[in-house]
């Protein structure tokens, strides 16, 4: 969608209120007499008032803003796969590779907090316009490491700035965007976080030559990456819906807004869980079960990537149409399937393959996309930013809780875990339903009023 520009009064919340939640719709879509109208208003209100130009570009602002979904998704994944050089390289043990894995997942958590907080007090720019810079410090911790204790700093650094970009990028997105297109912008935040583990995974393959200087070359790209998104970022504007609030995350649990926030917390929980999960589990396996080599069950891991990035593509134009309810549900049951498949077929290679893939696209139709729609759509904008980033943050650190359970849990079986899974996609289904919405037609602005006792 191309640039408009916007004249904003500085001193109330608000010109006015449509259907577009903004007063100057009219200038925004420049059709329509209303339209025109409502913008000749503007401009004489602006004309006589302190004002601030404007320039609102939503695809621009979305992949932005959603940058901190690719940083956040390729950062796990970099981490991930250094993990195996670093043992070699420094020597590390089980214990200290493990710890340090978990360091980065708690660190996320912690800076989602932390982040998401500060987006509601002090403003989504705040954010933003900061923590790129943090976390390019902690790349170069990585990028230049010579012993351990550099990796745990880094992590650590890298962790908490990444945590607190992704819910004040979030509510950005949300809450710039015009009604009719906020679930596809939204959406497409999570085209750019399936993305990240492509490129990584890409970047991996190509870079084997390397040897152990790989993960510094990786984080490199993350590095480059972060410094060019921070510079494009200055151009961008706060949150046209955001004041600064007093609000605290108490007023989560409000008679208001606790079911939501229960609800969507406990959804977000268990989907990030059995992702987790099924992320630990599929090579173990594909090599101990499937009969795979270790290259082998590499390459199979591997194929449900590029059908996640496709099957994220093809969601967009459904999620701002009455489609992404039943889309949610076909997703959730691809999911269950996919490891009740595993429960009553034999079990080789090929049918871990089928199984496996089918959960990451059912994963995608019916996960976080939807999360991150319904934090806009159950949530006021004085606390969008506190809610996402509370319940992005507790879901991470306990996903890495549970993380300590998995090799107990192989040591009992494949069916134990197979049921497990089961499980926790019927969970996560189950508290999708339960989330209430009342679709994409509903402007940010009449969501505050809703939502406001």
């Amino acid at each position: 969608m191309a640039g408009r520009r916007w004249s904003r009064r500085s001193g109330p919340r608000h010109l006015g209120r449509g259907r577009s939640g903004i007063a100057c719709r009219g200038l925004q879509c420049g059709a329509g007499e209303s339209g025109r109208a409502s913008g000749r208003a503007v401009r004489g209100l602006a004309d006589a008032a302190v004002t601030t130009t404007v320039e609102v570009r939503p695809w621009r602002l979305a992949t932005l803003a959603g940058m901190a979904s690719y940083l956040d998704a390729g950062t796990i994944i970099a981490v991930s796969a250094a993990l195996t050089h670093w043992r070699s390289t420094f020597g590390m043990s089980s214990w200290q590779v493990g710890f340090l894995s978990a360091t980065l997942t708690v660190c996320i958590g912690i800076g989602a907090i932390v982040g998401g907080r500060i987006g509601d007090r002090h403003g989504r720019k705040r954010v933003y316009a900061a923590d790129l810079m943090i976390y390019g410090f902690g790349l170069l911790w990585l990028v230049c490491a010579g012993h351990p204790a550099m990796l745990f700093v880094g992590v650590s650094i890298v962790g908490l700035a990444i945590g607190a970009d992704v819910p004040a990028a979030l509510a950005l997105v949300g809450e710039n965007a015009p009604v009719g297109s906020r679930g596809r912008l939204v959406t497409f935040t999570q085209f750019l976080w399936a993305l990240g583990p492509l490129v990584v995974v890409l970047l991996e393959l190509a870079g084997t030559p390397l040897g152990h200087q790989l993960p510094r070359a990786i984080f490199a790209h993350l590095l480059v990456l972060a410094l060019l998104t921070w510079l494009l970022r200055r151009r961008m504007v706060e949150s046209l819906r955001w004041r600064p609030s007093r609000s605290t995350p108490r007023e989560l649990f409000t008679p208001t807004l606790r079911r939501g926030t229960l609800v969507i917390l406990l959804f977000y929980a268990t989907l990030t869980i059995g992702t987790n999960f099924y992320g630990s589990f599929g090579l173990y396996a594909l090599e101990q079960i499937g009969g795979l080599g270790a290259s082998g069950a590499l390459a199979a891991s591997l194929i449900p990537i590029p059908l996640i990035v496709l099957t994220v593509l093809a969601m967009l134009p459904a999620m701002d149409t009455s489609a992404r309810r039943p889309l949610f549900m076909v997703g959730a049951v691809v999911q269950i399937l996919s490891w009740l498949s595993l429960l009553v077929l034999p079990v080789h290679a090929a049918t871990l393959i089928a199984a496996l893939t089918a959960y990451g696209i059912g994963n995608t139709v019916a996960g976080e996309a939807h999360y991150k729609l319904w934090c806009q759509e159950n949530f006021p904008t004085r606390v969008r930013s506190t809610a996402i980033g509370l319940s992005f943050g507790l879901a991470r650190m306990a996903s890495a809780a549970t993380l300590v359970f998995i090799p107990s849990l192989l040591h009992r079986g494949f069916a134990t875990l197979v049921a497990l899974m089961v499980v926790l996609t019927i969970a996560s289904a189950a508290l999708g339903l339960a989330v209430r919405t009342r679709g994409a037609s509903e402007s940010i602005e009449d969501i505050d009023a809703r939502l406001t006792p």
